[in-house]
């Protein structure tokens, strides 16, 4: 072995298809091109959120301080996706939406982003490039 077979970081910023499936489990034909963990816009966000929830510590009011959290935890979950197949255009603004208003997609997206095996099975088909 070499220590490259061990190297996560390039894969993690090309990311996977991850598919989404409505609310009620009926699968579609939509996805997620979701980056790993180990990403460099995902380890950059996740710097920026605990910054962000170390300011709020400052904020006396529990429910201001615990929204701002939200949104920090929101915005660092929106670093995992780099692309979609939507027809809408691709925007922070438009994940941020699609993640507020379906935050089981959020928790899905984490979920896909934590399993380093996702990008290295054999075979592994990054369709970024479709």
């Amino acid at each position: 072995m070499k220590p490259s077979d061990f190297f996560t970081r390039n894969k993690a910023n090309e990311g996977e298809r991850m598919p989404l499936s409505l609310p009620d489990g009926t699968p579609t034909d939509e996805w997620l091109l979701i980056r790993g963990i180990d990403s460099d816009e995902f380890r950059a966000a996740m710097d920026e959120h605990r910054r962000a929830v170390l300011a709020n510590v400052a904020i006396e009011d529990e429910a201001e301080r615990a929204e701002k959290n939200r949104q920090a935890g929101l915005k660092l979950h929106c670093a995992l996706v780099a692309g979609w197949s939507f027809e809408a255009e691709l925007t922070p603004e438009a994940v941020e939406e699609l993640f507020r208003e379906a935050p089981h997609l959020a928790i899905e997206a984490d979920n896909f982003a934590s399993d380093r095996k996702r990008f290295f099975r054999k075979g592994s088909a990054s369709s970024a490039k479709d």
